[in-house]
């Protein structure tokens, strides 16, 4: 086989699998997997990243040797980077651990409230990196890899498996209300993928989570009726535009982010809306103690209280995720009969 061939063999393989990704999303297959070979377990994925927080060493990963040695001069055998000059002594970990659950998984007792399901949780202790860097190490956390330019985990699984729901995006990113992690937006940025894939960022705690999905409120001669014949404008010309220029997929993700931002002004007032919740929603989350107000300020939140919001958004959404994709296996499993 010759570079030519198998450059069309493999390309007509990936039109195979996104002509039946579609087929299935359109529910025109006769498999009811969307086009996949099996069903898959999970639909739904929450990855919460906190950086600069405690040491693994302090929370769940227990080394033995850290205690036999405490005090003694550190030698690691290799170089090993350092903001300050020079290691300091071996320390054991700040916190006791003990075994807890039937596999007697170790724990610190910062994380003791975790004993009672360690059972159900993985624990992977043989990650590496190539660098002490933290910028570095958390593209690597972010993306796979240590350097800038690649899509984030977020951005490849919207491309690969695409939206359960047409009216939310299928990548969300809360970051933290006091600032951005190393590398900042580069965290959850599409790269080289079209740019629908990126993070949409929704802030639960402002009064308008997500950057101009409305118009500003001290505009005053806008009404919903002139910004639909506004944005209907914007998507003739932008089609007419990108129809000059093929094989540009710029344009075409823009018009789905405006498309994707017409349809979230209908879905994510509701869905980020938390003072529908009940009050037992509020108690399992940390948001019954009796301060919380849906009014306030961002700056005027306890802390507690902006972790429990985005925790609480982050459930809201899934939740509606998962509706739409239970409606939908419904739909495939006992379809409409035909009429005629």
């Amino acid at each position: 086989m010759n570079r030519r061939e198998f450059l069309w063999d493999a390309g007509g393989g990936l039109g195979g699998i996104a002509l039946a990704s579609m087929l299935g999303n359109d529910g025109l297959l006769a498999a009811t997997t969307g086009g996949l070979h099996h069903r898959p377990r999970a639909n739904r994925v929450v990855q919460i990243f906190m950086a600069g927080g405690a040491s693994h060493l302090d929370l769940f990963d227990f080394k033995p040797k850290l205690v036999k040695r405490h005090g003694q001069p550190s030698d690691f055998g290799e170089h090993v980077e350092a903001f300050q000059n020079g290691l300091g002594p071996w320390l054991k970990p700040v916190f006791d651990f003990k075994p807890y659950g039937r596999s007697g998984k170790m724990l610190s007792d910062a994380v003791a409230p975790l004993g009672s399901n360690v059972d159900d949780i993985a624990f992977v202790h043989n990650m590496v990196g190539k660098t002490g860097v933290h910028s570095q190490g958390t593209f690597l956390q972010a993306t796979g890899f240590n350097r800038p330019g690649f899509p984030g985990m977020g951005s490849w699984i919207s491309y690969g498996l695409g939206s359960i729901t047409d009216n939310l995006p299928a990548f969300v990113v809360l970051p933290d209300h006091r600032g951005l992690a190393s590398n900042g937006t580069k965290n959850w940025d599409s790269a080289f993928l079209p740019s629908q894939h990126q993070g949409t960022v929704i802030y639960p705690g402002l009064k308008t989570p997500i950057n101009d999905l409305f118009p500003d409120e001290r505009v005053d001669f806008t009404t919903p009726m002139g910004d639909k014949a506004a944005v209907d404008l914007l998507a003739k010309l932008n089609r007419g535009h990108a129809e000059t220029r093929p094989g540009d997929e710029r344009l075409d993700a823009r018009i789905r982010s405006y498309e994707l931002a017409a349809k979230m002004q209908l879905a994510a007032p509701e869905a980020l809306d938390l003072s529908r919740e009940t009050k037992e929603v509020f108690k399992l989350y940390g948001l019954d103690h009796g301060k919380t107000s849906f009014d306030k300020e961002i700056n005027e939140l306890e802390e507690t209280e902006h972790f429990a919001r985005k925790c609480l958004s982050a459930r809201r959404l899934l939740d509606r995720r998962s509706l739409r994709a239970n409606l939908e296996r419904q739909r495939q499993r006992f379809p409409a009969p035909k009429l005629g």
